[in-house]
Protein backbone atom coordinates (compact mmCIF):
# COMPACT_ATOMS: atom_id res chain seq x y z
CA UNK A 1 0.00 0.00 0.00
CA UNK A 2 1.22 3.48 -0.81
CA UNK A 3 2.37 6.34 1.74
CA UNK A 4 0.22 9.59 0.81
CA UNK A 5 1.40 10.98 3.82
CA UNK A 6 1.93 14.42 2.10
CA UNK A 7 -1.32 14.38 1.21
CA UNK A 8 -2.97 13.30 4.27
CA UNK A 9 -4.73 16.33 6.84
CA UNK A 10 -4.81 15.65 10.59
CA UNK A 11 -8.70 15.33 11.33
CA UNK A 12 -9.79 18.44 13.82
CA UNK A 13 -12.72 18.06 16.07
CA UNK A 14 -14.98 21.22 16.57
CA UNK A 15 -12.64 23.71 18.11
CA UNK A 16 -9.64 22.42 16.39
CA UNK A 17 -8.75 19.79 18.57
CA UNK A 18 -6.92 17.01 16.86
CA UNK A 19 -9.32 13.99 16.62
CA UNK A 20 -7.78 11.00 18.30
CA UNK A 21 -8.79 7.26 19.09
CA UNK A 22 -7.85 5.31 21.95
CA UNK A 23 -5.41 2.86 23.33
CA UNK A 24 -5.73 0.77 26.27
CA UNK A 25 -3.24 -1.12 27.81
CA UNK A 26 -5.12 -3.20 30.74
CA UNK A 27 -3.41 -5.21 33.59
CA UNK A 28 0.09 -4.87 32.47
CA UNK A 29 2.11 -6.57 35.65
CA UNK A 30 5.95 -6.96 36.36
CA UNK A 31 8.04 -7.28 38.77
CA UNK A 32 9.79 -3.85 40.37
CA UNK A 33 12.86 -3.90 42.70
CA UNK A 34 10.75 -1.04 45.19
CA UNK A 35 12.96 0.60 47.78
CA UNK A 36 12.52 -0.66 51.23
CA UNK A 37 11.26 -4.39 50.20
CA UNK A 38 13.56 -7.00 50.16
CA UNK A 39 11.58 -8.80 47.15
CA UNK A 40 10.47 -7.29 44.17
CA UNK A 41 6.08 -6.57 43.74
CA UNK A 42 4.60 -7.48 41.33
CA UNK A 43 3.19 -4.27 39.89
CA UNK A 44 0.28 -3.12 37.86
CA UNK A 45 -0.49 -0.84 35.43
CA UNK A 46 -3.28 -0.07 33.25
CA UNK A 47 -3.22 2.95 30.93
CA UNK A 48 -5.61 4.70 28.78
CA UNK A 49 -4.21 7.04 25.88
CA UNK A 50 -5.60 9.48 23.58
CA UNK A 51 -3.62 9.58 20.23
CA UNK A 52 -3.57 11.57 17.24
CA UNK A 53 -5.90 10.13 14.50
CA UNK A 54 -3.68 9.69 11.33
CA UNK A 55 -6.17 11.31 8.88
CA UNK A 56 -8.53 9.80 6.33
CA UNK A 57 -7.44 6.89 4.09
CA UNK A 58 -4.04 5.73 6.42
CA UNK A 59 -2.33 2.83 5.28
CA UNK A 60 -3.10 -0.20 6.86
CA UNK A 61 0.95 -0.23 8.39
CA UNK A 62 2.73 0.18 11.70
CA UNK A 63 4.18 3.59 10.63
CA UNK A 64 1.18 5.31 10.27
CA UNK A 65 -0.55 4.88 13.62
CA UNK A 66 0.65 4.22 17.55
CA UNK A 67 1.66 0.63 18.22
CA UNK A 68 0.97 -0.13 21.82
CA UNK A 69 4.16 -1.94 21.94
CA UNK A 70 6.33 0.92 21.81
CA UNK A 71 4.59 1.34 25.67
CA UNK A 72 4.62 -1.70 26.77
CA UNK A 73 8.44 -2.02 25.53
CA UNK A 74 8.80 1.72 27.54
CA UNK A 75 7.23 0.05 30.77
CA UNK A 76 9.33 -3.23 30.95
CA UNK A 77 12.56 -1.09 30.89
CA UNK A 78 10.84 1.39 33.53
CA UNK A 79 10.07 -1.73 35.45
CA UNK A 80 13.87 -2.90 35.51
CA UNK A 81 14.56 0.02 37.64
CA UNK A 82 16.30 -0.88 40.91
CA UNK A 83 15.18 0.76 44.17
CA UNK A 84 11.85 2.73 42.94
CA UNK A 85 10.31 5.08 45.29
CA UNK A 86 6.83 4.05 45.32
CA UNK A 87 3.71 3.82 42.76
CA UNK A 88 3.81 8.07 42.54
CA UNK A 89 7.29 7.55 40.78
CA UNK A 90 6.18 4.58 38.83
CA UNK A 91 3.05 6.67 37.71
CA UNK A 92 4.88 9.91 36.51
CA UNK A 93 7.36 7.96 34.77
CA UNK A 94 5.27 6.06 32.99
CA UNK A 95 2.90 9.17 31.75
CA UNK A 96 6.24 10.92 31.08
CA UNK A 97 7.38 8.31 28.97
CA UNK A 98 4.23 7.73 27.06
CA UNK A 99 4.39 11.43 26.32
CA UNK A 100 7.81 11.30 24.59
CA UNK A 101 5.68 9.67 21.78
CA UNK A 102 4.88 12.56 19.90
CA UNK A 103 1.20 10.71 18.35
CA UNK A 104 0.47 10.59 22.15
CA UNK A 105 -2.08 13.92 23.58
CA UNK A 106 -3.00 12.45 26.54
CA UNK A 107 -2.21 9.69 28.73
CA UNK A 108 -3.92 8.44 31.98
CA UNK A 109 -1.81 6.32 34.37
CA UNK A 110 -2.71 3.72 36.83
CA UNK A 111 -0.44 1.90 39.21
CA UNK A 112 -1.06 -0.22 41.74
CA UNK A 113 1.20 -2.24 44.43
CA UNK A 114 0.40 -4.90 46.55
CA UNK A 115 0.51 -4.70 50.47
CA UNK A 116 3.73 -6.28 52.03
CA UNK A 117 1.44 -8.24 53.70
CA UNK A 118 -0.33 -11.05 52.59
CA UNK A 119 -3.93 -9.94 53.31
CA UNK A 120 -4.67 -8.97 49.39
CA UNK A 121 -4.80 -5.09 49.77
CA UNK A 122 -3.15 -3.07 47.59
CA UNK A 123 -1.98 0.72 47.48
CA UNK A 124 -1.62 3.13 44.11
CA UNK A 125 -2.29 6.17 42.47
CA UNK A 126 -3.57 7.32 39.20
CA UNK A 127 -2.56 10.71 37.30
CA UNK A 128 -3.83 12.24 33.74
CA UNK A 129 -1.55 14.56 31.78
CA UNK A 130 -1.93 16.15 28.53
CA UNK A 131 0.49 17.17 25.87
CA UNK A 132 0.71 20.87 26.22
CA UNK A 133 -0.19 22.84 22.94
CA UNK A 134 2.37 23.40 20.49
CA UNK A 135 2.37 27.23 19.08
Amino acid sequence: MSDDSAKRAVLVQPGGAPLTYTILVRGFAAAVALAGRADPAQVRFDLTLAVTHPGPGFPDDIASVMSYEDIVEDLRRLCRESDVPGADYLADRAADLCLTHDKVRRVQVDVTIPSVDSDDSSAGTSLTRIRPDRA
